[in-house]
């Protein structure tokens, strides 16, 4: 009889560690799924609708350093969706200032913001003209690409190209005319549609008698709000972007004309 008490004791042990076993494969598998995941960036647009983006680090891996840093750090909260071209919407403004992109205090703890040492960040472009032969990414429907400036036309074609930060596109149709100038770095998942409601529905703005387009960007009338953004980065610590400061064009134009006047 004790034998056989023993025996089944033997049987539940065996048993409650093939489990616990199980248990610490299944967990370790999953581990190992997740933190080969791409990250995963949440916008929930006010009045609208959740986006969702998976961003893709093997193509764009400052771009997509920066924009999760900035994600984590607030900044694209209440940020608006300000508007649209033939092919892209356009978003993450800063409703009060136009221009302002972000401040490298953000990145940085050890900087005050708003200090002598606080400054405009930008990142260098991650596209095949600039030199970056990985981003072989192609500007189609649903794909996030990274704003920037175009200063050729000035000779400053390198300043342009490494004039993004923050500010960002959606296309709403493939142009082929944008790959390798621009830096695309995710598309969108879930959530299309919201944005091609905002695209068709909302009213554009009519421009001031004499005002110029702003290259082609029709302007919201009410611009949509981006409520709040999350990211999902699945166990992986992307670090902090390599930044530099901020090209300032227009001090670059008041030092050419003090040149002749």
């Amino acid at each position: 009889m004790k034998e056989k008490i023993k025996l089944l004791i033997l049987i539940i042990i065996a048993v409650v560690l093939v489990g616990l076993i199980g248990v610490v494969v299944y967990n370790g598998v999953n581990s190992i799924q997740d933190t080969s995941a791409n990250p995963v960036a949440t916008f929930e647009l006010q009045d609208y609708g959740t986006i969702k983006m998976e961003l893709y680090p093997e193509y764009a891996p400052n771009t997509v350093t920066n924009f999760i840093a900035l994600i984590e750090a607030g900044y694209y909260n209440d940020k608006i969706i300000y508007g649209k071209d033939d092919i892209c919407l356009y978003m993450a403004r800063n409703p009060e200032e136009e221009n302002k992109g972000p401040m490298i205090s953000l990145l940085d703890n050890s900087i005050e913001a708003g200090s002598d040492q606080d400054y405009a960040y930008e990142i260098k472009g991650e596209f095949i003209a600039n030199g970056f032969e990985q981003n072989t990414l192609r500007h189609e429907k649903g794909i996030v690409s990274l704003n920037r400036s175009d200063y050729s036309t000035y000779g400053l074609t390198e300043e342009g190209y490494n004039s993004g930060s923050a500010q960002f596109s959606v296309m709403m149709q493939d142009s082929a005319n944008l790959n390798g100038v621009y830096c695309a770095f995710g598309k969108i998942t879930e959530g299309f549609d919201v944005l091609e409601k905002i695209y068709q529905e909302v009213k554009v703005a009519q421009a001031e008698e004499g005002e110029e387009n702003n290259g082609g960007i029709q302007e919201f009338e009410t611009k949509p709000v981006i409520k709040n953004a999350s990211v999902e980065r699945y166990g992986v610590d992307y670090g902090k972007p390599e930044t530099q400061e901020a090209f300032d064009f227009q001090a670059y134009m008041n030092e050419l004309y003090s040149q002749y006047y």
